[in-house]
């Protein structure tokens, strides 16, 4: 600081050099404040303050007026400093001058002093050091000044002094040793102090305050101990005895000299020598000391609380300040006697004098705590804070009973300061100040005591915003076991009592009261200012910050009570209930925000929760690793476990207080008692005996039962009385419980207590118990004596002696004990703390009603009382903090002096963890909804209001944070409830603010809108209605037009949980208001008929406009709350969109909900509208959360698209287009299918949609997708091909038509985006890894053809037969494209057996197509359309079949092909026709062009493709058609069967060929008409064709037994082996139909019954006719002439004998059956009797045929056999003389026929004339001439056959053989004109002639 020259004159430089000084310290700001407005003034000197206070440099140095900037001073061995030079020397030698001008400088004594030092220091001008004897010479000349007691003299004295100290003149003495300059500045100290007395002038005091303040802020001269505290004390004389403008001076100067004195102490670690800190460091202590007794001085004049008030602000200051040098572990206390320079110093400085209430000094203090203990040879170091806080404690509680506002302010302040920094080491003493003092208060209700709670109010809403605090307050005292008071949990809840209390308004006419009751609208700008206060939900605090909260009273924002409404308020503002309880609100809310920011670490936990200033920094953790609270307890399961137990114990407690043994009963049940076991139950009362009510465990223990007597002895039994006096022992007792009154109860206490007492003291002087007994029921007599009002003549000491004679065992106890016992009673009675009775009669008393009849004096009984309860209160606690620091004294015992004891931080919680907030709310929950819902319903004060909405706000965020669904539902529940949108004739601005506190603290925090789930629907619904309240204030159309609704006396009960707005808006005409209905907004249920108008209060617009919905503040946070939910995480943002989809649905139906018609009220679209946009922000969420939000919202754009409001389907199908386009951006991988879920939708509104234009409008969305984003579709395939297919089965053209175009798009020109190819490996039959080609997207193929297969086969597809049509087309061509583009691929193997079948591509692309195919073949009634498909369906199997694998093809014949046919096995059984046209036409067009197609598939791919086993299918295939009861299909079998054989016999080897030929001997052998028999009645005789053994060799037998390896059903051999069996029936070879049903032919016995029998025999002989015949074309024979076919081919040359055998078994069958029926002329007759012929039936065909056949084959094996060919066929030869003999036999059997009758059938023809008047030889005549053309193609063969072997040598034979029938032949040629065969006969009798054989 620069030197100020200063006017020599007396008081007047003062006040110049302040100026100046002022100007200077104006450019740096103060460190402190003024710490008591009240003592501000506006005089001039006031000025001086700023001369005398630090500077703040840049790193926040103390800069003392010295100029010492230094953190700590210099330590004594520094060199010295440089000396200031001539300028400041001036001041001193102007200062001497001016002493030497005055009168007591001109004595004689004085004036050579004055004169002797003004030379000196002329001579030191120019800068030389003063030397020691100099610097004697100058103190002693400025002591010999002021002891002149002139006040003129000491001004200029003190003035020089002040010079020498600022200017540093003293800091350089040559020879000086360290300790000088400690002596020299205290006896300046002492010259200074010596110049104050009571009397001093204002400028004696100014100066000596000057004075002291230069000698303690220098560095050198080192004022400590007791200089510093006389400083100190003479400073407070001075503040005591000065006017107003000297104390504001004094106040300043001890505030800084606080700051020097504190700034000097060391908090570093290697700071400063040991020694110089603890000397330091004890400076510290004795100064807090000292300042917190004066804080404790009682005193009602004004000085005296100005004293206590200004120690107290010192104190504040020191803890504002100087934090760290109460927490820090370098700051310590060595005990005296462990250093020597410290022991030195102890002994050198002087005691504490009795003014500051201190008898022992500060080493009595550090002994006294530490017990100067050392351990292990170390001295004991004792933390500051260890010995400060007992100090500090008992100021506080001095200082917070006051009566006095002042006081109690400052104390507020202090306290305030102390929790904030310090209390981790006040962890008792705070449950003690909040326990006894601060909670009692504000549960305290008369007047006396506003202004204390209002103080105290707004001190802890101060103290609440700090979330560590407020966490800590729970761990360390609510989940304490040692801890007694639930301060969280009885703050809290006082704070919700006087937050919930029902309070009268303010005074009418006070500005209050226009608030409250909004008189003329003078809440409007409290409205605006509480919307602009930031909480934690508008404006969340930074994560860095210790104290994130803001006060929740600031500037302009205060509550406005009664007395005043000024921008601060004071107690003393308080004159009503009503500040109460606003103040008490603002408290309220602010413990809820602390717990919201608190908890917010657990929503993000990089957040750093706040820590405490008092917490040791890294660097000390070396020295305070013991001290280090423990972090390791902090598991909040295990504190919430210790909270249970504590409730429980409480629980019992109060039980207990009503009924002793109920207590133990609940004591028992929770588990904290094991057993009732006396011992036990005995150590748990005295364990609690805190906690438990005195009076009951008195009578509990005192009854005479022998349970309680035990309890009560081993309760005794638990004290320890030893080394204690008899009084105090007694005492010990007498505080577990209160004595009961009753004598016998007394008497066994007493009892037990004597012999307790004489155990443990057996050297008291007690012959026995006895005595003991009878001295301690004298001494509870004595206590009663004593000290009962209603005595009133006392006992004397030595009536009391006298009456304790001889109890002793008959001797005198010890006179001087027993006048210690009377002392020690008399002096202080026996009674119990804290005396529950005592309190009773007190509030009895207080309470009592009767002093109301009085005024004024009624007042004054109050306050007296009210201070005497505020005394009470502080001894109260003033005697628990000093018993407090008792047990630390004890804990501190020999040994056990750790950092940590000493400390009492050990067990110390920190708040670390986030997971205490949920239990800390849940204690308190119940209480602050009671508190809130109170004013919020009542009060209409703005902060009234706006108070109670934060607590509802952070209640909810607090409930959806720790998710408690019930606090949540209930808190949302009711904040809705107080929306009033449910009644707008009510609705008021604080339920607009209600609405806005709702969306707000759902937007503000993600994990609250997490937490929200269900009650989400709450929020939105108040979103909903609020914007729909928003039009109504705007007079939107639309409201006009829900109006109409509202008001329609047909109006029905609306939709619970859906905004039915009930609007009456009037026409608004000239001269009336519009207005509205104030009818329930959400609609009632019991709505009635009524008329609105009349029955229905009305609330204006203009009047709705005033609520202000439209406010820029609601309408950002109503923003903020859906733009938040990209916050949410992927369950709330589920949750979120859940209740949202259920208000927009709300919206949507609430128009017609009351039954209007469609279009008559448009629906609303707000939160659909919302719905797009959060879903535009939340596009870039993980797909598995979109997944459930869509399960959410598809479900919802189905209804709405289905709606019956069109405008309202269209959006939502253009949002979900926008939405859908949106998406598809997003790159989806392979095997996801959310864009199909996505896509969805479409498909449902389309499907559930009725109007036409509604799915135009969503057939279009889908096809401008495809169009557009088909490079991004994916997994959509699936959605837009079903929106294709569902299209196809709609019944509107124009939808199917467009559907249509939609899938054939697809296939044309989006194959590429919708599958690709790839080579994988995949596992083959065989397990080794094999290549195939893969299509990635095949299912999308299958898809396509799903959906083109609905067109052709659909429901709907026979009315549209264009679109069919044009589908299997589309099949047909894409199939055949992705064919080739997988046959096409690199990596593709034709040979793609190695791998199953589902693993082929080719079975995995055509297989679907073929089914398609094949189901609308099978399922198609148009014909053209059941033609297309099934040319297209053997279309692609044989134009791609080479590429078929032998697993498709069996796979296609067996699952598709033969199916087809399946209606050939039973027709009467077939569903899929209707009438038997339908199914004839099935069977005459598709189903004999599919035969067809087969036989060509066949021939096209054998051998190659299909095997010997697929033959036998498509024979199977030809036997069901051939045999069924159908003409035209036996002539299409039996043809496609030539078509087979003709096409592929040079490619068949014997086993195709045994196939063949079993297959026409089951049709033989099925075929023969056996009904013919046994409808006559006749039985015939024949046997089945047998399976005839192979003539063969072996080889060739095993070869053509060979089973067929595909057979699913009977084989052939097993059908044929029997004619009756029945072969088990199979798709693939069907059982053949043993009988007709169904009537198929028409003729003259239509009508009779015996039609099917007609039917089924006519059948089966044309199908014996048809097979031979069939047989004779393919061995080119015409079975009716027997000539040879042109066109026809050969068979024979490829059959082996084994196989001709089998034909010829065949052939002879059905010939011997034509035959023997032929001839049974009696069954022929029998048919026409029965009506089954018309005629009498013949087979003669049949056998003539069959014999032709049988002759043509026999003939040329034979020939063959022989050679007559040319060569020998081997075959035949083995079988010739088989062959020879059927031939000779057939031979003999045609002649026989050929030549006619026996005489017999002669003699029968002739009869048969005769009866029927015929002529017998034309009749006979007729008959010869009918069999001789039958048989004449036979005998024709036969003669052919003999010429053929004239050129043999068997001719001969066979001519002998023949030569009796050749010449009976010639007869019946001759007869019959038959030249041929006369000429044949001829020829073969010439040759034979030739021969020269001999015939006879």
């Amino acid at each position: 600081m620069a030197a100020v020259d200063l006017q020599p004159a007396g008081e007047g430089h003062l006040a110049e050099k302040a100026s100046m000084e002022t100007q200077s310290i104006q450019k740096t700001p103060t460190s402190t404040e003024s710490i008591s407005s009240s003592m501000l003034t506006t005089d001039p000197q006031q000025l001086l303050i700023h001369a005398l206070r630090p500077y703040r440099g840049s790193a926040g140095k103390v800069t003392a007026p010295n100029g010492d900037t230094r953190n700590a001073p210099p330590a004594a061995s520094d060199p010295p400093e440089p000396t200031q030079g001539l300028p400041g020397l001036v001041f001193v030698i102007g200062a001497i001058e001016r002493l030497q001008a005055t009168r007591e400088g001109r004595r004689r004594e004085l004036a050579a002093s004055l004169e002797r030092v003004q030379q000196m220091l002329r001579a030191k001008a120019r800068g030389q050091p003063l030397a020691r004897g100099e610097a004697e010479d100058v103190v002693m000349v400025l002591a010999q000044a002021c002891g002149t007691r002139s006040s003129a003299v000491a001004v200029v004295a003190l003035d020089c002094v002040e010079k020498l100290v600022s200017f540093r003149y003293l800091d350089q003495i040559t020879g000086a040793e360290p300790s000088y300059y400690e002596e020299v500045g205290a006896r300046l100290v002492r010259v200074a102090t010596g110049c104050f007395s009571e009397g001093a002038g204002e400028a004696v005091q100014v100066q000596v305050v000057k004075a002291l303040f230069a000698l303690v802020s220098s560095a050198r001269l080192g004022v400590r101990g007791a200089a510093m505290l006389e400083a100190v004390r003479t400073a407070f004389g001075v503040f005591t005895a000065a006017g107003l403008g000297t104390q504001t001076i004094v106040e300043g100067t001890l505030t800084q000299m606080v700051h020097l004195v504190l700034a000097r102490v060391a908090t570093e670690s290697d700071s400063e020598d040991e020694a110089v800190g603890d000397a330091r460091a004890r400076d510290a202590f004795a100064l807090v000391r000292a300042l917190c007794k004066l804080a404790m001085r009682d005193g009602a004049d004004p000085r005296a609380v100005r004293t206590r008030c200004l120690a107290l602000a010192l104190v504040r200051v020191a803890l504002a300040e100087h934090t760290r040098v109460f927490t820090s572990a370098y700051v310590y206390l060595r005990a005296p006697g462990t250093h020597t320079e410290t022991a030195a110093a102890a002994a050198a400085a002087p005691a504490a004098t009795d003014e500051f209430g201190d008898v022992e000094g500060p080493d009595a203090a550090i002994t006294e705590l530490a017990g100067d203990v050392q351990a292990d040879g170390a001295a004991v170091a004792v933390p500051l804070i260890a010995v400060v806080r007992q100090y500090l404690s008992l100021a506080l509680s001095r200082s917070l009973t006051s009566p006095t506002a002042a006081v109690q302010d400052a104390g507020l302040a202090v306290l305030e300061l102390a929790m904030r920094h310090v209390r981790m080491h006040l962890r008792r003493e705070a449950e003690v100040l909040f326990g006894e003092i601060v909670i009692p208060l504000l549960e305290t209700r008369n007047a006396a005591s506003l202004h204390q709670r209002a103080r105290m109010l707004q001190t802890l809403a101060r103290l609440l915003t700090l979330p560590a605090l407020v966490v800590e307050l729970f761990l360390n005292h609510d989940c304490s076991e040692e801890s007694h008071v639930n301060v969280f949990q009885r703050l809290a809840e006082v704070l919700c009592k006087l937050s919930g209390a029902t309070v009268a308004l303010p005074p009418r006419g006070s500005p209050q009261h226009a608030l409250a009751a909004d008189v003329d609208g003078a809440a409007e700008a409290a409205w605006r200012a509480v919307q602009q206060r930031q909480t934690v939900f508008n404006a969340p605090p930074e994560p860095d910050t210790q104290s994130p909260l803001q006060p929740p009273l600031t500037a302009g924002t205060e509550p406005r009570l009664s007395s005043a409404t000024p921008t601060t308020l004071s107690g003393s503002d308080i004159s009503d209930e009503y500040g109460i309880r606003q103040l008490a609100l603002d408290g309220l809310s602010a413990l809820l925000q602390s717990m919201v920011v608190w908890s917010d670490k657990l929503a993000d936990p990089e957040i750093e929760a706040p820590v405490s200033p008092q917490t040791p920094q890294p660097e000390e953790a070396e020295r305070a690793v013991s001290a280090e609270p423990r972090d390791a307890g902090d598991d909040p399961h295990e504190l919430l476990s210790i909270k249970t137990r504590k409730a429980q114990l409480e629980a019992g407690c109060r039980q207990f207080a009503w009924k002793p043994r109920r207590g133990i009963d609940a004591w028992r049940a929770a588990g904290l008692l094991a057993s009732n076991d006396p011992l036990e139950v005995a150590r748990f009362l005295y364990a609690h005996r805190g906690s438990i009510d005195k009076v009951q465990l008195g009578e509990y223990l005192g009854e005479g039962d022998a349970h309680n007597v035990a309890v009560m002895h081993a309760f005794i039994d638990c004290m320890d009385f030893s080394g204690l006096g008899f009084v105090a022992a007694l005492r010990l007792l007498l505080q577990a419980f209160r004595l009961p009154g009753e004598g016998q109860k007394i008497d066994r206490f007493m009892l037990k207590f004597a012999e307790r007492f004489v155990m443990g003291n057996p050297d008291a002087g007690f012959a026995n118990a006895d005595a003991a007994y009878v001295l301690a029921y004298s001494t509870i007599m004595l206590n009663t004596d004593q000290h009962s009002p209603q005595v009133r003549h006392r006992m004397s000491r030595a009536e009391f002696i006298s009456n304790n004679r001889g109890i002793n065992d008959g001797q005198d106890l010890d006179r001087q004990m027993l006048e210690t016992v009377f002392d020690q009673v008399a002096g202080e009675e026996i009674k119990l703390k804290d005396d529950p009775l005592q309190g009773r009669v007190q509030d009895a008393r207080t309470s009592s009603g009767l002093f109301v009849l009085w005024g004024n004096s009624t007042a004054n009984r109050i306050r007296e009382q009210h201070a005497h309860a505020s005394a009470e209160m502080a001894a109260k606690s003033e005697q628990s903090i000093r018993s407090m620091t008792q047990r630390r004294r004890r804990m501190s015992g020999a040994g056990e002096a750790s950092w940590a004891v000493l400390l009492d931080t050990a067990d110390y919680l920190r708040a670390t963890r986030p997971d205490h907030i949920a239990p800390m709310f849940g204690a308190v929950w119940t209480a602050v909804l009671a508190a809130l819902s109170t004013p919020m319903q009542t009060s209409a004060d703005p902060h009234v209001v706006a108070a109670c909405l934060v607590g509802f706000q952070s209640g909810i965020a607090l409930a959806c944070r720790f998710r408690m669904p019930l606090e949540r539902a209930t808190f949302v529940t009711t904040l809705r409830n107080f929306t009033q949108l449910q009644n707008l004739a009510e609705m008021r601005r604080k339920h607009v603010e209600a609405i806005r506190a709702l969306v707000e603290v759902a937007a503000s925090r993600a994990d609250v809108g997490d937490g929200l789930a269900d009650n989400w629907l709450d929020v939105l619904q108040c979103v909903s209605q609020l914007e729909q309240l928003q039009l109504l204030t705007q007079g939107s159309e639309q409201a006009a037009l829900l109006r109409r609704t509202s008001t329609s006396t047909d109006a029905a009960a609306a939709q619970s949980n859906i905004f039915s707005s009930v609007l009456s808006v009037s026409a608004p005409t000239t001269g009336e208001q519009q207005s509205i209905s104030a009818r329930a907004f959400f609609g009632s249920p019991a709505t009635t008929r009524r008329s609105s108008a009349t029955l229905v209060p009305t609330v204006s617009v203009a009047e709705l406009a005033k609520l202000e919905t439209n406010s820029q503040v609601l309408v950002v946070t109503v923003d903020r709350l859906f733009t938040a939910s990209v916050r949410l995480s992927g369950s709330g943002i589920v949750d979120f969109v859940r209740a949202l989809s259920q208000v927009a649905w709300g919206e949507i139906t609430t128009a017609f909900a009351a039954g209007q018609a469609v279009g008559s009220v448009p629906s609303r679209l707000f939160s659909l509208t919302k719905i797009v946009e959060i879903a535009y922000y939340n596009m870039e969420r993980i797909r598995v959360e979109w997944s459930q939000i869509w399960a959410i919202l598809g479900p919802l754009f189905d209804r709405v698209g289905g709606y019956a409001d069109t405008r309202a389907a269209v959006f939502a199908l253009d949002s979900l287009r926008q939405l859908s386009t949106k998406f598809l951006e997003k790159e989806e991988l392979p095997h996801f299918a959310f864009q199909k879920e996505f896509l969805r939708p479409f498909a449902d509104i389309l499907e559930g949609a009725a109007d036409l234009r509604v799915k135009d409008m969503a057939l279009r969305c889908v096809y401008q997708l495809v169009q557009a984003a088909s490079a991004h579709i994916r997994s959509g395939w699936r959605a837009v091909l079903n929106v294709a297919q569902i299209a196809a089965r709609d019944t509107h053209d124009q939808v199917a038509e467009m559907g249509f175009h939609i899938a054939r798009e697809c296939a044309q020109h989006h194959g590429a985006h919708m599958w690709t190819l790839a080579l994988v490996q995949i596992a083959g039959e065989d397990g080794k890894q094999a290549s195939v080609v893969a299509v990635t997207g095949l299912e999308y193929f299958h898809e396509l053809i799903t959906c083109l297969d609905e067109f052709a086969v659909g429901a709907a597809a026979a009315a549209r037969p264009r679109l069919a049509l044009g589908a299997i087309d589309t099949m047909y061509r894409a199939a055949v494209a992705l064919g080739a583009q997988v046959i096409g691929h690199a990596g593709f193997d034709a040979c793609a057996a190695v791998v199953a079948l589902d693993d082929q591509p080719l079975y995995r692309v055509w297989m679907p197509v073929l089914r398609a195919l094949h189901a609308a073949v099978m399922h198609t009634e148009d014909l053209e359309v059941r033609t297309r498909a099934l040319d297209a369906f053997f279309r692609l199997v044989m134009t791609q079949g080479r590429h078929f694998s032998p697993g498709l093809w069996a796979h296609v014949l067996r699952t598709l092909v033969f199916p087809m046919f399946a209606d050939l096995r039973d027709p009467s059984v077939s569903r899929r026709f209707a009438t038997v046209d339908d199914l004839e036409l099935w069977f005459s067009t598709t189903l004999i062009k599919a035969l067809r197609h087969v036989i060509a598939v066949y021939s096209a791919y054998y051998p190659e493709q299909l095997s010997n086993a697929m033959m036998t299918e498509v024979l199977e295939l030809l036997v069901l058609c051939i045999a069924q009861p159908s003409e035209v299909l036996g002539k299409v079998g039996t043809s496609c069967l030539q078509d087979m054989v003709r096409s592929n016999y040079a490619k068949w080897d014997a086993e195709a060929w045994t196939l063949v030929c079993e297959t026409l001997a089951r049709l033989f052998n099925w075929s023969q008409p056996r009904e013919l028999f046994t409808v006559a009645g006749a039985e015939y005789e024949g046997t089945p064709l047998p399976v005839l053994a192979p003539r063969v060799k072996s080889s060739e037998a095993n070869a053509s037994n060979r089973p067929s390896p595909l057979r699913t059903g009977d084989s052939a051999a097993s059908l044929l082996s029997s004619a009756e069996a029945t072969p088990s029936p199979s798709p693939m070879a069907p059982e053949l139909p043993l009988s007709f049903a169904l009537p198929h032919a028409s003729g003259p016995l239509a009508g009779s019954d015996s039609k099917p029998d007609y039917v089924c025999i006519t059948l089966k002989c044309m199908l014996q006719l048809l097979l031979i015949q069939t047989i004779g074309e393919l061995f080119g024979v015409d079975v009716e002439t027997g000539s040879a076919l042109s066109s026809s081919v050969d068979l024979y040359a490829h059959m082996s004998a084994h196989h001709l055998f089998i034909l010829l078994d065949c052939l002879d069958q059905s010939r011997t059956f034509a035959y023997r029926f032929n001839e049974n002329r009696k069954v022929r007759k029998r048919l026409v009797e029965m009506g089954v012929m018309p005629t009498m039936p013949s087979l003669l065909r049949q056998e003539t045929g069959s014999v032709l056949m049988e002759l043509h084959i026999l003939q040329r094996m034979h020939l063959d056999a022989l050679g007559v060919s040319g060569k020998v066929v081997a075959d035949r030869e083995t079988v010739v003389e088989e062959v020879d003999d059927r031939l000779s036999l057939l031979v003999r059997s045609v002649t026989t026929q050929y030549l006619g009758y026996t005489e017999k059938e002669k003699r029968r023809l002739r009869a048969v004339s005769k009866a029927n008047r015929l002529d017998p030889l034309s009749t006979e005549a007729k008959k010869r001439s009918v069999v001789t053309a039958a048989w004449r193609a036979s005998v024709v063969a036969i003669l052919e056959y003999v010429l053929e072997l004239k050129a043999h040598s068997v001719f001969g034979v066979v001519v002998s053989r023949l030569w009796q029938d050749l010449v009976e032949i010639i007869g019946v040629a001759v007869d019959a004109d038959d030249r041929d065969i006369v000429g044949k006969v001829q020829l073969i009798l010439a040759a034979a002639g030739e021969h020269k054989l001999k015939l006879c």
